[in-house]
C-alpha cells in the first residue's frame, strides 16, 4: 500500500501546486506499453503462480524477470526524469536480495511491531514462495523487508529499502510530470 499512497501524495501535491492530470497524461515515456504490461503482471504474479501450481523456483525466476523488465524500462526513461532512477534502484535492490536468498526475507520482529503475532506472520509467509522469514543466514538483510510501516490495518506492512526507493521515485515522478507543461524541460 505504501507505493500507492506515496504516488497519490505526489499527485495531490502536483495538483495543489498548479499541475494537472493532462500534463501527467502527456508525459512521454519510452516503453510505456511494456510498463503497462509488466507492472500489473508483476503485482498479480504471486497469486497467479499459486493458482497455476507452479514450482517456487520457476515462480521466483519469472517474477525476477518481470521486475528486471520494469527496472530496464524505468532506467531507459531516467535520463529525462532522474527520479525514475530511484525507482529502478529500488527494484534492483529487491531483485538482488530476492535473487541471493531465493525469496524476499521478511523480519518477523518488524511484523510484530505493527501488531501481527509471530505465529500469524510466519503463517502469512507460507502463502506464497516469494517471501521467507529473515534468519541469521539471510544474505543482505539490510535490503530485506525489515521496515515496519505502522498505521491503520489496511496500510500496515513490512517493506524494504527497495520498496521505499521505488515508491519515492514514482511519487516524485508523478509530482514532476503533473506540474510540467513542457515535460521535455529538465
Amino acid at each position: 500500500m505504501i507505493m500507492a499512497e506515496v504516488i497519490l501524495v505526489g499527485l495531490l501535491l502536483g495538483l495543489i501546486s498548479g499541475g494537472s492530470l493532462r500534463n501527467l497524461a502527456a508525459e512521454p515515456l519510452k516503453g510505456e506499453w511494456l510498463l503497462l504490461l509488466l507492472l500489473p503482471t508483476q503485482l498479480l504474479w504471486p497469486g497467479v503462480a499459486v493458482r497455476l501450481g507452479l514450482d517456487c523456483s520457476l515462480s521466483i525466476v519469472v517474477w525476477l524477470l518481470l521486475m528486471a523488465g520494469l527496472a530496464v524500462v524505468l532506467m531507459v526513461n531516467a535520463p529525462r526524469r532522474w527520479m525514475l532512477a530511484f525507482a529502478a534502484l529500488g527494484i534492483a535492490s529487491n531483485i538482488l536480495v530476492i535473487g541471493v536468498n531465493q525469496a524476499m526475507p521478511v523480519d518477523i520482529r518488524a511484523a510484530s511491531e505493527i501488531g501481527a503475532t509471530r505465529v500469524a506472520a510466519r503463517q502469512a509467509l507460507e502463502v506464497d514462495c516469494l517471501h521467507e522469514e529473515l534468519t541469521d543466514v539471510t544474505l543482505l538483510p539490510i535490503l530485506a523487508d525489515v521496515i515496519a510501516v505502522p498505521g491503520p490495518p489496511w496500510q500496515r506492512g513490512v517493506v524494504s529499502l527497495g520498496d521505499l526507493l521505488l515508491a519515492v521515485g514514482l511519487g516524485a515522478w508523478v509530482l514532476a510530470a503533473s506540474r510540467r507543461k513542457d515535460s521535455s524541460a529538465e
